[in-house]
């Protein structure tokens, strides 16, 4: 992989802490290029500004519903919901409906 910075950008930041936080947020940009995003229901792509700063947000297929670990039912929370806004996430587990988590105590 290679990193390419411009003479305007080494023109533009003297500063040599500033200019190391530029390169590496470009190397780490690249990376996570290469890489692709990847999605699970608790995160979400971000495009990084050359500055450093998120530009803009990529949202994983927000339109697919979360189905219970235990019984294969349907929930009515969305997979990009966060587990601290749901009723019936067990961490380290996954989602249950709502008779299947009252019936586990």
């Amino acid at each position: 992989m290679n990193v390419i910075i411009t003479k305007k950008e080494i023109y533009d930041t003297p500063n040599d802490a500033e200019l190391g936080r530029l390169v590496r947020n470009k190397f780490w940009q690249e990376e996570r290029n290469q890489r692709g995003p990847k999605f699970d229901d608790e995160h979400f792509g971000l495009v990084i500004g050359e500055d450093g700063l998120v530009k803009g947000i990529i949202r994983p297929d927000s339109d697919e519903y979360e189905k219970c670990i235990m019984c294969g039912e349907t929930v009515p929370y969305l997979k990009s919901t966060h587990i601290d806004l749901r009723n019936g996430y067990i961490e380290g587990a996954g989602q249950l409906c709502k008779e299947c988590y009252e019936k586990r105590s």
